[in-house]
């Protein structure tokens, strides 16, 4: 569904869409205004490498030729395409978008060089608890995205997550809604510090990149 604005227009995809794909012209930058995007990489071998996700106020689509990743609709989403007017009053916010980009693959390429998988998933739930979300939050990802994202499987990811449950760092409502219980303690554990009380210690993490 598309739904004209008068400084663009607004898009509303259904969950699994294809919001641009590697090829795709251009046209201008993409506000998420709802919903959640994930940006991926499909390899030669058919792997898919989750690069990131956009969330409600993130911007997408930076590249000024033709797109390099495939965008995809995570839930339900509405973005707002502004057209690019080629102006050059407009480089100063390119530049900024395009440096928060960079921060941002700086984080993913920190939290999948973490050798634990538990650090990896606390980092991401601190990630997410930073995000103006605070550290009660629906998890609004399938554990597949996280999985493909993180660099782990869809069986590790839910060990981990029990396991932080039945250690007290982390509470599970209803509807997938986490409650961080323990910050400092999930910050320890991003940083690939002990998760039992006999392992060694190690100084505490915290992500510092939000979008």
């Amino acid at each position: 569904m598309v739904m004209m604005h008068p400084s663009g227009r607004r898009r509303i995809l259904p969950k699994d869409a294809v919001v641009y794909a590697p090829g795709d012209l251009a046209h201008g930058l993409l506000r998420i205004e709802e919903g959640i995007v994930r940006l991926c990489l499909y390899l030669a071998d058919g792997q898919r490498v989750i690069v990131g996700f956009a969330f409600p106020g993130d911007i997408i689509g930076l590249i000024d030729d033709h797109q390099m990743l495939t965008a995809e609709a995570a839930t339900s989403v509405m973005v707002h395409e502004s057209s690019s007017d080629g102006q050059e009053n407009d480089a100063p916010r390119k530049i900024r978008l395009l440096s928060l980009a960079l921060r941002q693959t700086y984080f993913v390429l920190a939290i999948r060089s973490r050798r634990h998988a538990r650090a990896r998933v606390a980092a991401f739930l601190l990630d997410l608890a930073g995000r103006r979300l605070g550290t009660e939050f629906r998890l609004p990802l399938p554990l597949t995205d996280l999985a493909d994202h993180l660099g782990l499987t869809l069986h590790t990811i839910s060990r981990t997550l029990t396991e932080f449950r039945r250690r007290g760092v982390l509470r599970q409502g209803r509807g997938r809604v986490f409650t961080i219980t323990q910050t400092d303690r999930l910050r320890e554990i991003a940083n690939e510090g002990p998760l039992f009380a006999s392992e060694n210690h190690l100084p505490s993490f915290s992500p510092g990149i939000t979008h």
